[in-house]
C-alpha cells in the first residue's frame, strides 16, 4: 500500500481527497491544524503547518513507519484587501499559510520520500493571471508558490523526485464562499476604495464562477499519484473570462477595469 501524506485534510478538498485515496489503496497521513475524525487507513496529525518545531514531532512519528510515496500540497487560505492598506501581520499570515507551510512540509520530509515519488503543489488558476483589484495578496501568494515549484522540480530532479504543479479553478467548498465575505469585508474596512469596493462586490457576485465538487478534484488527484509519467502541470475548472481578461493588452486591461468599478460621477 502506498503512502501519502496530505496537507490541509480538513478542509473541503483535502477531506474529499483523504477519504476517496484512503478507499482507493493508499494509505494517508493526514495533517491539518484542525481535528479528523477517524477513517480507515488514515492516521491523522493535528498541528500547524507553519511552525517548523510542529511539523518535525508529525515527522518523527512518520519515519518510524518508514518511507512516503508523495506529499499532496492542498493547505491554504483566501484573503483579499487593499496592498496598500493591509497590516503587516495579515500578509505574513496569508503567505505563511499560501507558501512558507509548503516550504517547511518539503523540507523537514524530504529524506524520507522515496526516489519516483512525487510532490504535487496546488496553486490556483489566478497564478498565471494578471491579478484582480483587492485581489493581488493572494495572486501573490500563488505566483510565490509557483515559482518555488518550478525551482524545486529543477532541484528536486536530479534526486528522483517529480514536482507536479496542479491549478484548480472554482470548487465547492466553504474557501469559496469566502470569496464574496472578503469583498464585502474590503467593502467594509477599506478607506480609499470604498465606491470601487462595492461596484466590485456587485461584479463578483453577478459572475460567480462556476463550480465542480472536491471530488472531481480527488479523482485527478490520484491519477496524478498513479501516473507512470505524469504531466508536470495539472489544471481544472479554469474560469474562462479570466483568462480571455489576461490576454488583453496590459492597458486595455487597466481601462476596462477601470470602468467597471469607477462611478459614473467620478
Amino acid at each position: 500500500m502506498k503512502k501519502v501524506i496530505v496537507t490541509g485534510a480538513a478542509g473541503g478538498i483535502g477531506y474529499s481527497t483523504i477519504r476517496y485515496l484512503s478507499e482507493n489503496g493508499y494509505f494517508v497521513y493526514a495533517l491539518d491544524i484542525k481535528n479528523i475524525d477517524y477513517i480507515n487507513n488514515v492516521k491523522s496529525f493535528t498541528c500547524d503547518l507553519t511552525k517548523e518545531e510542529e511539523i518535525r514531532k508529525v515527522y518523527e512519528e512518520i519515519k518510524c513507519e518508514g518511507t512516503i510515496d508523495a506529499i499532496v500540497h492542498l493547505s491554504g487560505t483566501y484573503y483579499m484587501d487593499s496592498l496598500i492598506e493591509i497590516e503587516e501581520e495579515k500578509l505574513k499570515k496569508v503567505f505563511d499559510i499560501n507558501f512558507y507551510s509548503v516550504f517547511l512540509v518539503n523540507k523537514v520530509f524530504i529524506d524520507i520520500l522515496k526516489k519516483g515519488s512525487r510532490i504535487v503543489i496546488t496553486s490556483s488558476e489566478v497564478a498565471p493571471l494578471d491579478p484582480l483589484p483587492f485581489n493581488g495578496i493572494y495572486s501573490l501568494t500563488k505566483n510565490t508558490l509557483e515559482n518555488y515549484a518550478l525551482s524545486l522540480r529543477q532541484e528536486l530532479n536530479l534526486l528522483g523526485i517529480n514536482v507536479i504543479i496542479l491549478r484548480p479553478g472554482a470548487i465547492s467548498t466553504t474557501l469559496l464562499d469566502e470569496s464574496i465575505k472578503n469583498v464585502e469585508r474590503v467593502e467594509n474596512e477599506t478607506i480609499l476604495y470604498k465606491e470601487n469596493a462595492k461596484l466590485f462586490r456587485k461584479i463578483v457576485e453577478k459572475n460567480e464562477s462556476k463550480t465542480i465538487s472536491p471530488h472531481k478534484l480527488s479523482i485527478l488527484i490520484k491519477k496524478i499519484l498513479d501516473k507512470k509519467n505524469p504531466k508536470l502541470l495539472y489544471s481544472i475548472n479554469r474560469n474562462p473570462k479570466l483568462i480571455l481578461l489576461s490576454l488583453l493588452p496590459k492597458r486595455l486591461q487597466l481601462s476596462i477595469i477601470k470602468s467597471l468599478i469607477t462611478p459614473k460621477n467620478k
